[in-house]
């Protein structure tokens, strides 16, 4: 767009030139001619006309007309009557000034010395060289207002220019203080909490208030899967799981772009939503690693601009970091449960341990002096057995707190070791067939026996299953490990999927960077899978 310049007024030089004009015709002759007459009228009435509605000085290929044909009507004034014994010669300076402030010098010295030489031919023709030293002095003139008016014309281009860029950097001051505004509001909200409910609460939370919608949702990407994975949505009735390798475009585009990306016209069925005809979608980082995405959607094209997607691009990483942090705490609990069960079956043992063996023995001593003919003698019997029980319990109980893989004992020997105490315990036939070649690092073993063994003990305690067999094989480098069941089933066994147990099997998954998996079989019971890729193959 072509700036309109802001320069002097003109009409003080148009109706000088005029009044100028208007006078000479007066002390002339030749005033009531009918050329000169018909002239007059028409100069007067276009003064007029121009004072009340001034051309503007825009530079522009309308303007430049305007002032051309200007120019063309007063030579036209001037060669009806006398060229430059004419007393409309004076409005030639106004329209050269018009010229230089619309369109630069250069057009206004073109513009003026086209009419001088049209004038100056017809006054050759006429009256010979008479008139030269005439034209020499207009031309003179006439260019000393094309410079003039062309410095002017610089001078305000300038100044526009200047105040464009002044009004340019004015607004974008004002929404990056707009988003700076919002940001603080942002950063005195967020998360502090290491709970990952609280921390995606918290997201929804600031999300909804700041950006207007139909449609939001939260992603999780599931290390060991790989699967983008609904954790929470507004205005979405049944949101869906996306495989990473098959996002909708914005969600694609999100995690291949650094930024906020923004599509603004969006085909049906494209987006998160089936309604989606625009949306704001962003990666969320931490660490390098994609950990989540947010999607925001709206059922209107163009429904979002620059500053609505500069807000989520702010909020992206700080929601990225939170929710890195809440994982790793999630991480550090189960390492912390782990040395926490070391410590209490070390508790147990040393203390709770000695104390049912020394119960045992003085119920014996008790038994013993009672005699067989006693009426204390059922009830301490009774006793004995309840003290047994709990002493049995109790075994079995620090067995499964304390089993660990050793340099001794390999994954092999443990799980099938803990399956042997399952069956006799309980009943429940178990089966082990574990072929793995070697001794995997140490860290991994672990991992993998913690991961086996929380398996077993679900299938254990809340299957009701009959059988549970444990199988292991290993092809070059990958390891796949499977643990199942004819039980009643995943829903029964497992009846929330973000439950402790699971969570923690999941993140010593996500340690090994080791695919997990948990199902339902078709003919009944559940089957646990986690296949590895191990980074060494010898012992530490």
């Amino acid at each position: 767009m072509t700036p309109t310049l802001s320069a002097a007024p003109l009409w003080p030089f148009r109706l000088a030139a005029l009044a100028g004009a208007l006078i000479r015709i007066a002390s002339g002759e030749d005033g009531h001619d009918l050329p000169m007459l018909f002239m007059t009228v028409t100069i007067v009435a276009y003064t007029l006309l121009v004072c009340r509605h001034p051309i503007p000085y825009r530079n522009d290929q309308r303007i430049r007309l305007r002032i051309l044909l200007e120019q063309l009507l007063n030579t036209i004034a001037v060669l009806f009557t006398s060229a430059w014994a004419s007393p409309f010669v004076l409005l030639l300076v106004p329209t050269g000034m018009l010229a230089g402030f619309a369109a630069g010098g250069l057009y206004s010295l073109a513009v003026s010395m086209a009419a001088v030489a049209v004038i100056s031919v017809q006054h050759l023709i006429h009256d010979g060289t008479e008139g030269v030293t005439e034209a020499v002095l207009w031309a003179g003139l006439l260019g000393l207002v094309a410079f003039t008016s062309g410095l002017a014309h610089r001078a305000a281009f300038d100044a526009a220019r200047q105040q464009q860029v002044a009004l340019d950097r004015m607004s974008r001051l004002a929404e990056a203080n707009s988003l700076l505004f919002a940001l603080q509001r942002v950063a005195q909200t967020l998360p502090a909490s290491l709970d990952m409910e609280e921390v995606l609460d918290s997201t929804m939370s600031r999300l909804r208030t700041m950006v207007r919608h139909d449609a939001l949702a939260v992603f999780l990407v599931e290390p060991t899967t790989r699967r983008a994975i609904p954790a929470r949505s507004n205005g979405i009735s049944e949101p869906r799981q996306f495989s990473i390798d098959r996002l909708p475009p914005g969600l694609r585009t999100a995690v291949e772009s650094p930024k906020t990306v923004r599509l603004d016209d969006m085909r049906p069925g494209t987006g998160v939503t089936f309604e989606a005809r625009s949306g704001l979608y962003a990666a969320l980082r931490a660490r390098g690693a994609l950990v989540g995405m947010v999607a925001v959607e709206s059922s209107e094209p163009n429904a979002f601009g620059q500053q609505q997607a500069e807000v989520v691009h702010g909020l992206s990483e700080p929601f990225g970091i939170a929710i890195d942090n809440a994982r790793m705490f999630t991480r550090i609990r189960t390492l912390a449960a782990d040395e926490e069960r070391t410590r209490i079956a070390r508790d147990l043992h040393d203390h709770v341990g000695s104390s049912l063996a020394l119960i045992g023995f003085e119920v014996d001593r008790a038994l013993s002096v009672a005699g067989d003919d006693s009426e204390m003698a059922p009830v301490l019997r009774e006793l004995r057995d309840h003290v047994s029980a709990v002493v049995t319990e109790m075994r079995d109980m620090l067995y499964d707190l304390r089993t660990e893989v050793t340099d001794e004992r390999d994954l092999s020997a443990t799980i099938g070791e803990l399956l042997q105490r399952v069956q006799q315990r309980s009943g429940i036939m178990t089966h082990e067939d574990v072929r793995i070649t070697g001794r995997l690092q140490r860290t991994i073993e672990r991992e993998l026996w913690q991961i086996v063994r929380e398996a077993i003990l679900n299938a254990e305690r809340h299957s009701q299953a009959e059988h549970i067999m444990v199988s292991a094989r290993q092809l070059g480098e990958r390891l796949t490990i499977t643990v199942r069941d004819d039980g009643i089933g995943l829903d029964a066994t497992i009846p929330r999927p973000d439950s402790y147990g699971l969570v923690g099997m999941r993140e010593r998954a996500h340690r090994l960077d080791a695919s997990l998996s948990v199902r339902g079989l078709d003919g009944g019971g559940t089957e646990m899978r986690i296949e590895l890729i191990p980074s060494g193959a010898n012992p530490e």
